[in-house]
């Protein structure tokens, strides 16, 4: 791998009493101007209170950066493949 290669993380972050627009509303926070990591997108799994993102960066301390800068805590970070679907 080399340094300058950009990865996929996924960050996982349990939400009990979150709503939809609150996640949505910190999601808008944290996709400013960070060159160190960019936000891909998130689901928000309701019935199990768990949302998902995706960031690219170049390591996963640039991600943990990021969510620590918008105030929003994470459970759990791994590197991860992205597949973007087809544009219709």
């Amino acid at each position: 791998m080399t340094a300058n290669r950009r990865q996929v993380f996924l960050v996982e972050r349990y939400t009990p009493d979150v709503d939809v627009r609150s996640v949505a509303a910190a999601t808008q926070r944290r996709t400013g101007s960070h060159d160190d990591a960019r936000h891909i997108g998130t689901v928000v799994i309701v019935a199990e209170q768990t949302a998902l993102s995706l960031f690219e960066a170049n390591d996963a301390r640039a991600v943990v950066a990021v969510n620590e800068a918008a105030g929003l805590p994470l459970d759990r970070i791994v590197e991860a493949e992205w597949f973007p679907g087809s544009a219709p």
